[in-house]
């Protein structure tokens, strides 16, 4: 396997790595669970506004209801848009096990090219025993036609 196959194969790996959320990632986000308590905009619309109490309650009836300003401080469904949903976080141990399974093949891949480069015939090595045969062809040819 070529060194260049191995690089790409150890970036795409790089790549995948910094593209995962990890699970301190997904702490911070917020669940159904956390949202069950909360009104929804569906909710909120059969309440009365301001307007339609005017005529019909004193501030003091009004005490318990939520106002508009009450409402900047929660999240629309707009606001969540940007959010992993259950669905997009499903793929994740796939993707997991998918890099750990090329880890260890990159690990093994890696131990046979580190055998193979110990065991293979390097150019330098070659040229040696080229340079050492003409030596010795010359003596040859020396001791053939000195005699």
């Amino acid at each position: 396997m070529s060194e260049e196959l191995l690089n790409r194969i150890f970036n795409e790996i790089q790549d995948m790595k910094q593209n995962m959320a990890t699970k301190a990632d997904l702490s911070n986000c917020a669940t159904k669970d956390d949202l069950t308590n909360f009104a929804t905009k569906d909710d909120l619309a059969n309440f009365a506004t301001k307007d339609d109490l005017a005529n019909f309650a004193t501030k003091d009836d009004l005490a318990n209801f939520a106002t508009k300003d009450d409402l900047a401080n929660f999240a629309t469904k707009d606001d969540l848009a940007n959010f992993a949903t259950k669905e997009d976080v499903a793929d994740i141990p796939y993707i997991k096990t998918a890099v750990n399974e090329l880890s260890v093949k990159v690990s093994e891949l890696s131990g046979r090219v580190d055998i193979i480069e110990k065991e293979m015939v390097r150019k330098a090595d070659l040229q040696f025993i080229y340079h050492k045969i003409a030596e010795h062809d010359r003596e040859i040819f020396n001791l053939k036609y000195q005699s």
